[in-house]
């Protein structure tokens, strides 16, 4: 027979595991893409890196860990230990930033889901709506981790999984 580790020694390993996954990753750039009209500026939040580089980009969301991101519809998410600092094309860090949710999905490609999300319940797939309306649906096992109003959380257990 096989010793099983306890429930509590296997929400450990996850939560530091995922704490670590969160620490290890970095910014993913967006894709290139050439501008039609390279004379006019760009329009959006100056993120400056710690080594002076300057991203524009709109901040559109904000959790514990860092800062979400979009451009040309794609969205990144940016640790907040990632950027020296950020100068907001209002003058001011909008309002409600952290009034969102994510759902930071496993793999090294850093996708990040932004909404808000509209079904968390145990054994069944988080479903979430998307600023722009759309609805995504993710099973528990597909996600790392997820935030809800700016808060990190533990995904949902899955309903195959043992207790």
């Amino acid at each position: 027979m096989i010793a099983l580790p306890s429930p509590h020694s296997v929400a450990a390993r996850v939560a530091v595991f995922t704490l670590a996954w969160v620490a290890l990753c970095g910014f993913r750039p967006f894709s290139q893409v050439t501008t039609v009209c390279p004379a006019c500026p760009e329009k959006g939040d100056r993120l400056v890196l710690p080594d002076g580089k300057v991203l524009v980009a709109d901040v559109i969301g904000k959790n514990q860990d860092g800062w979400i991101v979009q451009k040309y519809g794609e969205v990144r998410f940016i640790q907040t230990k990632e950027l020296a600092k950020i100068e907001w094309q209002a003058g001011a860090e909008p309002r409600g930033l952290d009034g969102h949710d994510q759902i930071l999905l496993k793999g090294d490609d850093q996708k990040i889901l932004h909404g808000v999300i509209i079904q968390l319940e145990p054994g069944k797939p988080v479903a979430m709506r998307g600023p722009k309306g759309n609805v995504y649906t993710v099973l528990p096992a597909q996600m790392l981790l997820f935030y809800q109003r700016g808060v990190r959380k533990a995904p949902p257990k899955d309903a195959g999984s043992a207790t």
